[in-house]
């Protein structure tokens, strides 16, 4: 019987392992994961810090009983493949637990090893006090310490720098961010990222911006001031917001090829340079569809469908995983920011020659109560006006508005083709001229 070895059960390890089960009955899937749990959702521990979400096993997806039980795949957690022999098609795993170590073979193997977070290398990084946050255990450990504190220091202003800061100051803690730009820079232009800096400062975040860090400050080996260029900030407790890094430390172990961005380049069959060995997820190269660039975007969707489109394949299919727009949300307290495609920044390094229009427009009819505002901007190739990417934020009304453009993106529409979308009416919903046809028009005028 063959048999499929899947080292990491998050999104990308547990969909592909599901899919190929269900695509090839007969066949054998192992799944060994380092934390204690499998098919989780690292994008809700935000939410479990803050006291949204009270339990962190709802979290989870399935569990390690139901994927055993219901559809007959070996998952064992606590568990590390220490190495694989690709040669002899041979993985050795450790026991966390005990610390025993066995070996097993494969026919076929996964690599969903995933990402983890970016830790700078400065003076004093390894203080106690110091949190990163990647898994379940991560935020567990976060809230419990959290919530004896007073200040808490936000080292990066991405995705998880800005959602942690909005969890900890709802738990009434005094929160400061340091950031060597502005927050979500690589995801927004400065003129839309004004947002998410006017809404931290109403919420009452002490914000350093446009500061390096240079060093952590200790005192009895536990961390007591961030250190930037510009000034020292007392904290009881620092978490590291810098983003996220494919962990490809078994990979290169392996001889598995990286890509030009530093994570496993895949074919689009999602197969690496190794026979029978594939690759999904956070620790993968995507290709960007605008660009047709490779580029490194560790999202959940993403991860996702590489997972099934690896198990589809690995189970005798040809599925292919064409590319990444880089769609993407965070709530900031109440404000919805969303993009896709190309910021304008990135189009004009993309070497495209670029127009761009920026609105602002009522969410709904102007005489229907609680309606909000919605800034808008739209990048667009001057030569052949085709839509490149996108980004609006406001109170309500975005993730939909962002996902049309992100099909319309997908589907190669242009500026005039944006402004003829039959889009929905009603009051309650949408004005009858939508915010994404009246920023089209406006950019029009520029082409």
């Amino acid at each position: 019987m063959a048999k499929l070895v899947v080292v990491g059960g998050s999104a990308a390890g547990m969909a592909a392992a599901a899919r190929a089960k269900r695509a090839n009955k007969h066949l054998e899937v192992a799944v060994f994961e380092r934390s204690g749990y499998v098919s989780y959702a690292p994008c809700g521990i935000p939410y479990f810090v803050e006291g949204l979400v009270s339990n962190l096993e709802d979290l989870t997806y399935y569990t390690v009983e139901y994927f055993r039980k219901e559809r007959g795949i070996d998952v064992r957690v606590k568990h590390e493949v220490t190495s694989v022999e690709p040669s002899q098609r041979k993985v050795t795993i450790k026991n966390l637990v005990n610390g025993e170590s066995f070996q097993t073979h494969y026919n076929f193997l996964l690599l969903a090893t995933g990402g983890k977070p970016i830790v700078p290398d400065v003076e004093g990084v390894e203080s106690n006090g110091i949190y990163a946050v990647r898994t379940l255990e991560d935020g567990k450990r976060l809230k419990v310490v959290a919530e004896k504190v007073k200040t808490v220091g936000v080292v990066g202003g991405g995705y998880i720098g800005v959602e942690i800061v909005a969890a900890i100051q709802r738990m009434g803690k005094r929160i400061l961010l340091c950031q060597r730009s502005y927050p979500l820079r690589k995801s927004l232009d400065r003129n839309i990222a004004e947002d998410v800096e006017k809404v931290l400062i109403e919420n009452s975040v002490t914000l350093h911006l446009d500061e390096s860090l240079q060093s952590f400050r200790r005192q009895n080996g536990h961390v007591t001031h961030v250190v930037t260029d510009k000034g020292e900030h007392r904290v009881d407790i620092v978490v590291l917001g810098l983003g996220v890094q494919p962990d490809v430390d078994l990979a290169v172990k392996m001889g598995v090829r990286l890509g030009e961005t530093g994570a496993i380049k895949v074919d689009q069959h999602l197969q690496t340079s190794l026979p029978g060995i594939y690759a999904a997820g956070d620790n993968v190269e995507s290709i960007h569809l605008v660009t047709q660039k490779p580029i490194y975007l560790p999202f959940a969707p993403a991860a996702n469908k590489m997972g099934r489109i690896a198990g589809q394949n690995i189970a005798g299919g040809k599925a292919a995983f064409r590319g990444v727009l880089g769609t993407s949300f965070v709530k900031v307290f109440n404000l919805h920011v969303g993009r896709t495609g190309l910021t304008l920044e990135q189009a004009r390094k993309s070497g495209f020659n670029v127009v761009a229009a920026e609105i602002r427009h009522g969410s709904r009819s102007h005489y229907y109560p609680g309606g909000q505002n919605l800034h808008i901007q739209l990048v667009a190739d001057r030569n052949n006006h085709r839509l490149l990417g996108a980004a609006v934020t406001g109170g309500e009304g975005v993730a939909g508005r962002v996902n049309t453009l992100a099909a319309a993106i997908w589907g190669g529409l242009t500026v005039e083709d944006l402004t003829q979308l039959d889009l929905g009416y009603a009051p309650p919903f949408a004005p009858v001229w939508d915010g994404l046809i009246v920023a089209a028009t406006v950019l029009l005028r520029q082409l």
